[in-house]
């Protein structure tokens, strides 16, 4: 009997959120049920059941891990992070205004680009260091965006799907662009097995 593999999304998240006294043997369990499932029914009722049960235990475990006060630590880790996210996007504004073209419609174009870059790699170090610590960097980058547009930082008129692009794609970049690339590395490297 040939057992399949689970989407890797949904595992990723569920790594990224489990602690690690228990992750072993809750994804164990959860991939060995979608094995299950996979040989009774088909590949997509089965993932969609693996979806499923990731959205509905995704904010339990994060409402325990609050809960238990490992917290600080992640939020610290993340708010670290975050200053050096800071810190490179403005370095990053300043080199784009006097190399390229000093102007405000040459930051409204590029800024978008320097912020998903920025918070993707920001993304990426923190879930290196703390991979816990990921959601409170994208609630960081989520709290200064709004911030940010409701102090009306950007002086130029821009239409309301570039605001909201920054709103939903900052936090988005930091969440996904980890998962991304963990799911491109090859199988060797990753920390749990799936088999």
């Amino acid at each position: 009997m040939k057992s399949s593999s689970p989407p890797r999304v949904p595992c990723w998240l569920l790594e990224f959120v489990l602690p690690v006294s228990y992750r072993r043997e809750m994804l164990g369990d959860l991939i060995e049920e979608y094995n299950l499932r996979t040989h009774s029914s088909s590949a997509l009722k089965s993932s969609l059941w693996f979806w499923g049960q990731t959205c509905r235990s995704v904010p339990s475990i994060l409402w325990s891990l609050l809960r238990n006060g490992d917290w600080f630590t992640r939020l610290m880790t993340a708010f670290g992070v975050f200053l050096a996210m800071v810190i490179l996007r403005c370095s990053a504004g300043a080199a784009v205004s006097k190399l390229i073209a000093p102007g405000e419609i040459t930051q409204v174009v590029l800024a978008p680009i320097v912020s998903l870059v920025t918070t993707a790699i920001g993304g990426c170090v923190v879930a290196r260091i703390r991979r816990e610590a990921t959601v409170f960097l994208a609630l960081l980058v989520l709290v200064s965006v709004a911030v940010l547009i409701a102090i009306k930082i950007c002086t130029t008129p821009v239409p309301w799907w570039y605001e909201f692009g920054f709103l939903t794609l900052g936090p988005a970049s930091v969440l996904v662009t980890p998962a991304v690339v963990w799911s491109l590395r090859p199988p060797a490297k990753r920390v749990v097995e799936y088999k």
